[in-house]
């Protein structure tokens, strides 16, 4: 057996509440984008790149979706699991927007 598989020898697939939007104008794709969470993560991916935010804080979703409605650029910098993209601001208003405004199914 090598390492590798004795890595994962005695894991299991466990399962997690995740929740996913899509986000965009109707009739076009054009700068829409679709929003994953995740307890404890945020994932942003669209044309026009992709961003995860890591935060202990996003551990439930009303929690996450609050904490987007009030961060700031600084606040929403500081919970990027990554370098930052140069389009940082179009990810931070797409989630702001994410977090202020109700879901529609």
């Amino acid at each position: 057996m090598t390492d590798l598989n004795k890595t994962f020898e005695d894991y299991k697939i466990i399962g997690s509440e995740s929740k996913s939007w899509y986000i965009g104008q109707p009739g076009t794709s054009d700068n829409s984008f679709a929003v994953t969470w995740s307890p404890g993560a945020l994932v942003l991916y669209g044309e026009k790149g992709n961003i995860t935010l890591i935060m202990a804080g996003f551990n439930s979703y009303e929690k996450a979706k609050k904490w987007l409605s009030e961060c700031s650029l600084d606040d929403f910098k500081g919970a990027v699991a990554h370098a930052l993209p140069e389009n940082l601001d179009y990810f931070y208003e797409a989630l702001k927007f994410w977090g202020e405004n109700q879901h529609f199914k």
